[in-house]
């Protein structure tokens, strides 16, 4: 094993690492690298093997899998030229489309993609360090294992719809190795990829944005002089950059990006100090582990969060006393210019804290520390370093193996927030919907009705929190329809387009409990506005397609209808409906080719109707 060699700093004392600068040869060294690899790939899945028993949750799921037509056939200009939640990465609406055509909405195929995705990237981060350490092993081998197994990185491994980190994460370590080689190679070529793989991270995700500054760190870490050649390199890297983030802020700023009336500059201010800190606290200690964080009111925003910019001021402080340090330098910025632009300065999304968003800057935390061990392991008894080092990595792999088992569905995910969170109204609401939806499984029925009563709870629960939760309106109206309480789901609904005028669920509820009242003209005027609203709700074309078959006789209107439904969501209730609509218009055939398919799905076909068709 080659090892740098050490200078002592005549200013400061402190220990630094010289980056190897000759080119790198990897002959011969391959079967070493997977020596080293194997076990810690093997440990990986050991410690995520439980997520692959998961399901779907609905948290994004609905909106990247379930209910995203892009998926469908699928439609591939669709996936190059449209957003998916205010985000344009097509490479994973691409990846999600793929799992899609093998398994449907069957998570089984989505999970096995993501832990093989995951398990790549633990073996480039491997690689790279192992690059960048002037080929130290145990530093490669103690920061990939650390990236693989920290509880913190179990959301961007087993949830769906982070894909898009898993996928970004590829190309963006390609794309930090063909750097390196272009560092140490000279060679253009290297740059060439090295631009190729950040196009593709930044399609796959628009944070890979930051690539560039990375790039200029790996420069001063390679020790290569700031000329105007180093700043002409990355030109074209800037350019991507400033247009995928002019996309994205036009794309976020309706939905995704809250505004200063909510989240005021100074509070910002102090949420971008506190996320800093405990992004480095939950490194050491992973606790508490949860997919929401709320943010805290503004008049009350704690003493943890006020007190946050001296933690922040004290972390600054070593590192402008320690600059000579390049190790220390180097590590710092990789950990801030991959948390920057989430360190809720612009508030994204509706959570304070996210643990996925630590997938890649923890890489900076864990080759310090790798570089640490490696460093006083000649000075401190070996045994007793590397026996405290492989508890504490024992003990990260027994809870990311427990954490896996939180995302198994959504009642198991939003119970655990509820648990850290109590007070909080969206666990409650996303909960609630879960329980709704799987009230009316075939399975559940002995249980509908108190499925629905704990959804009723949760809802009546989030609506005593001092935000009016729109949600909570959502879910309400809709266990109402489904109790027959058909006064209280239109109050609800009403209270919901106050809130959100543009809300199609609230449209959708009034015409439904229209159509129940057997007022077909109000009905499909508010199912009209919820399609406006969105086109693609399957359950409004399905109403909609009714009421044009029952009342209006539009047989081919109706068709058409039932026929996107199906395209959107391949229930077995719309391909019955589409049947009675072709052989209304006497194409027999095809009626019993969309009756076998309602079988297959575990429809009931009415007595009257088998006969018809002669089945």
């Amino acid at each position: 094993m080659s090892k740098k060699k050490k200078i002592k700093s005549a200013k400061t004392g402190t220990v630094q690492s010289k980056p190897v600068s000759k080119p790198v040869k990897t002959k011969g060294n391959g079967k070493t690298l997977l020596t080293w690899i194997l076990p810690i790939l093997i440990f990986t899945v050991i410690c995520f093997f439980p997520m692959l028993k998961n399901q779907l949750t609905n948290w994004d799921d609905e909106y990247y899998v379930v209910q995203n037509a892009l998926l469908r056939g699928p439609d591939w200009a669709g996936i190059f030229s449209k957003p998916v939640v205010s985000n344009y990465h097509p490479i994973t609406i691409a990846s999600l489309a793929a799992n899609y055509a093998m398994t449907g909405l069957d998570a089984s195929s989505y999970l096995i993609s993501n832990l093989l995705l995951h398990l790549i990237n633990t073996g480039l981060v491997f690689y790279f360090i192992w690059l960048i350490s002037g080929k130290r092993f145990w530093v490669a081998a103690f920061t990939a294992i650390v990236f693989g197994i920290h509880p913190m990185h179990v959301e961007s491994v087993a949830w769906v719809s982070e894909r898009k980190d898993l996928l970004y994460t590829l190309f963006f370590l390609l794309s930090l190795n063909q750097y390196w080689y272009f560092l140490t190679n000279k060679k253009n070529k290297n740059l060439i990829y090295c631009f190729i793989f950040f196009a593709l991270s930044i399609l796959s995700k628009p944070a890979a944005i930051i690539l560039p500054f990375i790039l200029i760190l790996l420069d001063y870490w390679h020790g290569r002089k700031f000329t105007r050649k180093v700043i002409v390199e990355k030109i074209p890297f800037l350019l991507v950059s400033v247009l995928f983030a002019v996309i994205t802020v036009k794309l976020q700023s309706k939905t995704a990006i809250a505004g200063l009336d909510f989240y005021p500059l100074w509070a910002r201010f102090f949420f971008a100090t506190y996320t800093s800190m405990m992004y480095v606290v939950r490194f050491f200690v992973p606790y508490p582990l949860s997919a929401f964080h709320p943010f805290p009111m503004t008049k009350s925003l704690g003493w943890p969060i006020m007190l946050s910019p001296l933690f922040m001021l004290a972390l600054l402080a070593v590192i402008w006393f320690k600059r000579k340090d390049k190790l220390l330098v180097f590590c710092f910025f990789f950990f801030m210019i991959n948390l920057a632009l989430v360190l809720q300065i612009v508030s994204i999304g509706g959570t304070l804290l996210s643990e996925r968003y630590t997938y890649v800057p923890y890489i900076g935390m864990a080759f310090f520390i790798g570089m640490m061990l490696d460093k006083y392991s000649a000075t401190i008894n070996k045994t007793l370093l590397w026996g405290i080092t492989g508890a504490v990595i024992l003990v990260f792999g027994i809870i990311t193996f427990q954490r896996t088992k939180v995302w198994k569905d959504s009642d198991t995910l939003w119970t655990n927030v509820l648990d850290h969170f109590p007070n909080s109204s969206v666990p409650r609401t996303n909960r609630a919907n879960y329980l709704i939806r799987i009230s009316s499984a075939p399975e559940n029925k002995g249980m509908q009705n108190e499925l629905l009563q704990r959804a009723l709870e949760d809802c009546n629960e989030a609506l005593k929190t001092p935000l009016n939760h729109a949600k909570a309106y959502e879910n309400r109206q809709n266990i109402y329809l489904r109790l027959n309480k058909d006064s209280l789901a239109l109050s609800d609904a009403s209270s919901l387009i106050k809130l959100e005028p543009k809300n199609r669920l609230g449209y959708y509820t009034k015409g439904a409990v229209y159509q129940r009242f057997n007022i077909p003209d109000s009905a499909i005027l508010y199912f009209n506005k919820c399609l406006e609203i969105n086109p693609n709700t399957d359950f409004a074309l399905n109403n909609r397609g009714s009421l044009l078959f029952n009342y209006y006789k539009k047989y081919n209107e109706a068709l058409a209808d039932f026929t996107k439904a199906i395209q959107i969501n391949p229930q077995g209730d719309y391909y019955l409906n589409r049947s009675y609509c072709y052989y209304q218009l006497g194409q027999v055939d095809l009626a019993k080719a969309d009756v076998r398919v309602a079988v297959q799905k575990n429809i009931t076909i009415p007595d009257n109707y088998k006969q018809l068709l002669k089945l």
